[in-house]
């Protein structure tokens, strides 16, 4: 166990150069911090690159994949700091990252974790704060996020002002969220059964119905070379997109809600499956089909699918 004020966990799988641009980064943090890495059984090397250029960081190495939610746990695991801060192996800190986000966090007692703002290596905001998963929610991100990168003004602007102000929020990204150990450990930590995607949208879930306040801080700024696990695996990246979000509206949402939700995965796949691209037609439908087969309740299984976003 370490005697850190803070414990760095970051999950990696097949990101050597990107893990190690992010821990360069950790650097920034101006107390004494202790970097978990959890290496979901790569095969490029992180491994190796861990142990010659960060010889000081914990190294977890996994046999298997075993997805983003389980690795966190078993960082959060090999350290015992107050304070835990989950980064992607994409993200890194900006200078005065660290210091903003832990100032908020102790500026009250009541708030369990603070997200920074979240932009791409093109320095376009990423849509990070409040995605909750619910029929309306999605809905209106799905249009905001189309309206914010296409540039449209009322809503590119609209994004622009919520994202340039400090905030409470119902829900912060895992990309980059600095928490309390103690509500982290009372909400039991990350759901397993969120093998990629939503682990942090439930997380959140739990400790605002336990009372735990959320809250973003802008003045906090974090690169994400978001979706290069993505542009890899784009087939299992979304399979377990759609696994995850079926996982949470079972368990947090009405079953008239997750029976929508199905009912609108099987017109949208069908749908691509007839007017889409040729790729595009292909993998729809080979979502569909095994979403077909996916039960209420998914059970995170044995997968090469990468385990960040």
């Amino acid at each position: 166990m370490s005697a850190a004020q803070v414990d760095v966990v970051v999950v990696s799988f097949n990101r050597r150069e990107l893990l190690s641009k992010c821990c360069e980064s950790i650097a920034e943090i101006d107390e004494v911090a202790h970097l978990v890495v959890v290496d979901n059984a790569s095969t490029d090397g992180s491994a190796e690159m861990m142990r010659q250029r960060f010889p000081e960081a914990s190294l977890i190495c996994n046999d298997r994949n075993l997805g983003f939610g389980r690795a966190v746990n078993l960082g959060a695991a090999a350290g015992n700091a107050p304070l835990l801060l989950l980064l992607n192996s994409d993200a890194e800190l900006r200078p005065g990252a660290y210091v903003a986000l832990r100032s908020a966090l102790r500026s009250d007692p009541e708030t369990a974790g603070v997200g920074p703002h979240i932009s791409d290596e093109q320095g376009r905001t990423e849509l990070s704060v409040g995605r909750t998963l619910s029929l309306t929610n999605e809905t209106w991100f799905k249009i905001l996020g189309s309206a914010h990168e296409a540039g449209i003004p009322l809503l590119h602007g609209l994004v622009e002002r919520r994202y340039g102000r400090p905030r409470r929020t119902p829900s912060l990204s895992a990309a980059c969220l600095l928490l309390r150990r103690d509500a982290f450990k009372q909400v039991d930590g990350l759901d397993e059964r969120f093998f990629l995607y939503a682990e942090d949208v439930d997380l959140c879930h739990r400790l605002t119905q336990a009372g735990w306040r959320l809250r973003y801080v802008p003045k906090a700024q974090v690169l994400h070379r978001r979706g290069a696990s993505a542009a890899v695996q784009p087939l299992l990246t979304e399979r377990w997109y759609r696994a995850s979000q079926i996982a949470f509206y079972d368990k947090h949402r009405s079953r008239m809600a997750l029976a929508c939700l199905r009912a609108y995965l099987r017109v949208r796949y069908a749908l691509v499956s007839r007017f889409g691209d040729r790729q595009r037609r292909m993998r729809a439908r080979a979502v569909d089909e095994w979403l077909r087969g996916v039960p209420e309740t998914p059970e995170a299984t044995v997968s090469d699918t990468a385990s960040q976003r």
